[in-house]
């Protein structure tokens, strides 16, 4: 059995159409893992969630962004710093094109789509690798860990990128430039950014939530694939 992981997707619905189809996936017996993130920034969160939600044999995690979309139904600070970060394009799909308004997001977002996100999981182990949406933190035994919330979904200082040297684990949140960036390594142009890699990590957030690149990787065999953002 084969498994692809997808990166983060944010609403990029016709370019993760394009990737998919790419793919040498058989949907019976290979597996699709999304990292986290397929909602915001991009035009159509909602596409993609019907989208995914129907897909065979798709494991889809959590990501800080659907956490943050599942936080703004709960309180308006929470809703602002949502729209804030990407939130504004996902509460149009469901909302229109009206002002961001708390009251209204919490009448109109469809209560079925907020216990999707709720139920997804934040972390998953097979033979190739253990997938999680931004990254491992080093406990106070030395051991790399993902069980707490917060560093499955937000985590990515530098020592993870420097020192992670557990178990083959496989990442978005972070766009790959800004982990060259903070690494000291050269910059990619941002239409060409490709996943990047040190060891046991992938790292396979090629900046869609930017207008970049989309990318998935084929395990075992560290095969990737890349699909531009925009019309084609």
């Amino acid at each position: 059995m084969k498994t692809f992981a997808v990166g983060d997707v944010h609403g990029q619905f016709r370019a993760l159409k394009r990737l998919l189809a790419k793919l040498p996936i058989d949907y019976d017996k290979d597996l699709l893992v999304f990292v986290g993130d397929l909602v915001d920034r991009g035009p159509q969160s909602d596409r993609v969630l019907d989208y995914v939600r129907n897909l065979q044999r798709a494991i889809v995690l959590q990501g800080n962004h659907e956490q943050m979309m599942l936080k703004a139904y709960e309180n308006e600070l929470a809703f602002d710093v949502w729209i804030s970060m990407g939130g504004n394009t996902t509460y149009r799909n469901y909302c229109g094109n009206n002002l961001p308004d708390w009251k209204l997001y919490r009448r109109l977002v469809p209560k079925d789509v907020l216990a999707y996100l709720a139920s997804l999981p934040w972390i998953y182990r097979n033979e190739h690798a253990l997938f999680v949406h931004a990254g491992a933190r080093r406990t106070a035994t030395g051991a790399w860990s993902v069980e707490d919330r917060y560093t499955a979904l937000w985590y990515r200082d530098l020592d993870f990128w420097r020192e992670y040297d557990a178990e083959n684990i496989v990442v978005g949140h972070t766009p790959t430039n800004k982990i060259r960036k903070m690494l000291g390594q050269p910059l990619q142009p941002d239409k060409q950014m490709q996943a990047w890699s040190r060891g046991p990590i992938l790292a396979i957030d090629c900046g869609a939530g930017l207008g970049y690149r989309l990318c998935a990787v084929q395990l075992p065999e560290r095969v990737f694939y890349y699909e531009e953002i925009g019309p084609k």
